[in-house]
């Protein structure tokens, strides 16, 4: 099976020749099942609000629409920055920094 990884890197380098199976799978694995999916368009609900939206729609030779492959993209870029700003924020203090020292305080 192809990693997660590779099918994006296949996206970002010909979002114009990604079969649609394909961007589905990378869609479904960032943001679960589509909320949408027995018409023509599969639609995500996206933990944000606002775009990037994603959905896709199946084209000719069951490739996905390039532009819908691009916003995909954007989607998975914005995921990651937000999941990397979240387990930065999440990560204890370092323990490099010296604690202040408490000479020269005088107690009144």
């Amino acid at each position: 099976m192809v990693k997660l990884d590779d099918l994006i890197e296949q996206m970002r380098s010909s979002p114009q020749n990604v079969r649609f199976a394909d961007a589905c799978t990378v869609a479904s694995a960032l943001f679960g099942e589509p909320r949408q999916q027995g018409s023509s368009h599969r639609v995500w609900k996206m933990p944000w609000a606002g775009d990037p939206r994603v959905n896709m729609q199946e084209c000719k030779g069951g490739k996905a629409k390039a532009y819908q492959v691009q916003q995909l993209l954007a989607a998975v870029d914005r995921y990651r920055a937000e999941r990397a700003k979240t387990a930065e924020a999440d990560k204890p203090p370092s323990k490099d920094v010296a604690p202040k020292s408490k000479k020269g305080k005088r107690r009144s």
